[in-house]
């Protein structure tokens, strides 16, 4: 029922934001920013007892070591993706672009040693 609530939420300053956009476009862009952060908060509530519950079941096995990675390649992921919204709703489309660049770089570099045990594993089973 609270997916209902934000879907309602959004489509109304959604229309705020077209009212406004006639009248006055600075207001609209604070409503779209504002309503962007409040979002991707309660979209993080909503995400962390998931989280929570697959550190529960991976206690103990070979995921273990790697789920903190994971989450934060979920978090860089979902960061870049909210703050290219942003950008967008601005009007910074080539700005959007670089922090898809930066993100992608950032969640490679955190996917490196998860590779290497990848390739570690890769070898010892064709020996």
């Amino acid at each position: 029922m609270e997916n209902i609530k934000v879907y309602g939420i959004v489509i109304c300053a959604l229309c705020v934001c077209v009212l406004f956009k006639n009248m006055r476009v600075e207001y609209s862009l604070f409503i779209r920013l504002g309503i962007t952060i409040s979002v991707s908060i309660i979209s993080i509530a909503v995400i962390y007892p998931a989280l929570t519950y697959i550190n529960e079941i991976s206690k103990g096995t070979q995921i273990e070591r790697h789920l903190p990675s994971l989450v934060k390649a979920l978090g860089i992921a979902s960061a870049v993706q909210i703050t290219a919204d942003i950008c967008r709703d601005a009007g910074e489309e080539a700005l959007a672009s670089r922090v898809f660049l930066f993100g992608q770089a950032e969640i490679i570099i955190l996917s490196l040693p998860i590779i290497k045990n990848l390739f570690e594993l890769c070898t010892t089973i064709m020996r």
